[in-house]
């Protein structure tokens, strides 16, 4: 069943672009694209690439506050403004499982529309053309093969969608984790058959990451104090020997988050116990309704 709450031919959309992908030469596309407004004749050169990359499965208000976080604090040094919400389709940990790619894209394009909705609420657009370009946000929804960040950043890179056109220059991506994620990203065993943390360089020398630290989950990732000291593990050359570099640690900044529990598994659980009133309060009521309307996540609690 087509959904209300995604664009007529969209999910079609999605399900062609996912079974032609994996023979494509491409390791990054971009499927769809949403703005706050229609696309300016012309604009400044975009310096900063916001790229929120997840299983969404499903899409969560954690993501939403993470991306609207971002946006937030780069509003006066970043215009225009852009968000990449990125699906790896090789995930290094996680299964392809229980929601189906194209289900996962279509939850994405509501999460993007909310991001914009929420953005436009906090940021009037001013009368003025020219000032309204410069403020103005676009949400692209986009897939990749790569599981891995640094491989991410340099297929983005590689793919030229985000260069400017009159000179090449590429826009700085800031790739926004959570503080699960860095942990990840720091982990040598994710860079066989050497296992160090050399190609991370790809990502650190031009690019940066934001990290939101956790608080909601009780002792699992420890105090702030004990999180923020993975980054000054590598500014101390704590890593050195395990190939961080000491000057990485500039590029990772980290930042608050929130102290309730959102997260993906939180919300299967609740389809999987009807709680429909709690589910509704951690994905949003788009992608609660998209939920119940496709029975995503009946009767099937593996991760992904």
């Amino acid at each position: 069943m087509q959904s209300s709450h995604s664009p007529p031919n969209l999910l079609s959309h999605f399900r062609t672009s996912l079974q032609s992908f994996p023979s494509s030469t491409s390791t990054f596309l971009v499927l769809h694209t949403t703005a706050t407004s229609s696309p300016p004749s012309s604009s400044p050169p975009l310096k900063t690439l916001h790229v929120l990359d997840a299983s969404f499965n499903p899409p969560t208000r954690a993501h939403l506050r993470i991306a609207l976080s971002a946006l937030k604090s780069t509003k006066n040094a970043s215009k225009p403004q852009r968000l990449l919400l990125l699906l790896a389709t090789q995930n290094a940990d996680k299964a392809p499982k229980p929601a189906a790619f194209e289900h996962r894209l279509a939850m994405m394009t509501i999460l993007a529309q909310d991001i914009l909705d929420q953005y436009s609420s906090s940021h009037p657009q001013p009368t003025e053309t020219d000032q309204r370009d410069e403020e103005s946000l676009s949400v692209d929804i986009g897939i990749t093969k790569h599981p891995y960040f640094h491989d991410k950043a340099i297929s983005i890179d590689d793919s030229r969608y985000f260069a400017d056109p009159a000179t090449g220059e590429q826009p700085q991506q800031v790739h926004l984790l959570g503080f699960d994620s860095l942990t990840r990203l720091l982990d040598t065993k994710y860079y066989p058959p050497i296992h160090t943390l050399g190609p991370l360089s790809a990502l650190f020398d031009r690019h940066r990451i934001r990290v939101t630290r956790r608080t909601d989950d009780g002792d699992k990732y420890g105090t702030l104090e004990e999180q923020d000291r993975t980054r000054e593990a590598l500014a101390n050359g704590e890593r050195e020997v395990e190939g961080g570099k000491k000057e990485w640690a500039e590029r990772i900044e980290m930042v608050e988050g929130e102290s309730e529990a959102v997260s993906s598994t939180k919300v299967r659980e609740g389809v999987g116990k009807g709680e429909w009133g709690l589910v509704e309060r951690l994905v949003g009521k788009g992608v609660s309704e998209y939920i119940q309307q496709e029975r995503l996540y009946i009767g099937d609690d593996e991760e992904g």
